[in-house]
């Protein structure tokens, strides 16, 4: 193993950690502020929070990307148990 070769391994593995580690936390906030909308102040000082369809619809894709993650990497985990037990081999690592 060369020194470029490791300092690619690093910089990607670097790469990943910062989007699953701060992104994916991100991107659950953003989903929560668009599911509530625009805060209205009424005369009497409550706060409501009304969130229109492309808000809710932006949130769901939030939402649902943060689930596709999730379940992506428990099958990423669990990838060499399913290959034993069932015999799928889903990202074809079990050469």
């Amino acid at each position: 193993m060369n020194l470029s070769t490791l300092f690619g391994s690093l910089v990607e593995v670097t790469a990943v950690g910062i989007l699953l580690g701060a992104g994916l936390p991100a991107l659950f906030g953003l989903g929560i502020r668009l599911a509530h909308g625009p805060k209205t102040v009424t005369a009497d000082g409550t706060v409501t929070h009304h969130a229109g369809p492309v808000g809710k619809t932006a949130a769901g894709i939030c939402f649902a990307v943060i689930i596709f993650a999730v379940l992506l990497g428990i099958l990423w985990v669990t990838k060499s148990t399913i290959h034993q037990y069932l015999g799928l081999d889903i990202f074809n690592t079990e050469g």
